[in-house]
């Protein structure tokens, strides 16, 4: 969403921030394409903390990327390709509803470490539904 008279704010997650088209920093740009390349072949396996660290991705880079828009962060230690939380919507809409984690995590070809955190999120956002005997539903855009 644009910022008030387009003056290079977005509104993201509930915060105004700069416009996604900041550049990442110079000195994390190699780090960010080996991930983004990651997560273009296997968009929902999240580099793990060893795959970050070896990097140099700390929490102050990975936050500056995040604020750049170049990843999406799920979760501490869980970062994704900005747009996957929506694509992950539209996945989970093709399984029959409701279903269970170990569903969505295959579906997604991902792990629990990466499925559970992306759920929450989703939850969150209102695109699923977590039902009380814990599987999930996406729900339908007009709720």
């Amino acid at each position: 969403m644009a910022g008030p008279g387009g003056a290079g704010l977005v509104v993201r997650d509930g915060r105004v921030t700069a416009a996604a088209g900041n550049a990442v920093p110079a000195g994390l740009r190699a780090a960010v394409a080996a991930i983004r390349a990651d997560l273009t072949a296997v968009p929902y396996a999240a580099p793990d903390a060893h795959r970050l660290a070896e990097l140099g991705l700390g929490r102050r880079e990975l936050a500056a990327t995040v604020r750049a828009g170049a990843l999406l962060r799920v979760a501490d230690g869980v970062y994704l390709l900005p747009g996957a939380d929506d694509r992950a919507a539209e996945l989970l809409a093709r399984l029959p509803q409701p279903f269970t984690l170990s569903e969505a995590r295959r579906a997604l070809g991902s792990t629990r470490r990466v499925a559970v955190p992306l759920l929450e999120l989703l939850d969150g956002r209102g695109l699923t539904e977590r039902l009380p005997d814990d599987r999930r539903r996406v729900r339908p855009p007009d709720e």
